[in-house]
């Protein structure tokens, strides 16, 4: 069955706050940052989450979250 990351498709803009209180706002999927084609990488979703880069919008700190996939 197909799954869906709700962060890629934007259900999940916010992410948790930040240590320093502050929020933070999802910058897209980690594989993004890799290279041009790696989003496309993982397209059979072998892994059963996408990690997502979250930036805090205070300190600039940021964190990595894994977000399950759902099935559609």
């Amino acid at each position: 069955m197909p799954t869906m990351c709700a962060a890629c498709i934007g259900l999940l803009k916010n992410g948790p706050a930040c240590s320093c209180g502050g929020k933070t706002v999802d910058k897209g999927p980690v594989s993004d940052y890799f290279g041009p084609y790696s989003p496309y990488f993982n397209m059979n979703f072998e892994d059963p989450r996408c990690v997502h880069l979250y930036k805090c919008q205070s300190c600039g700190k940021d964190r990595r979250i894994a977000v399950s996939l759902r099935e559609v």
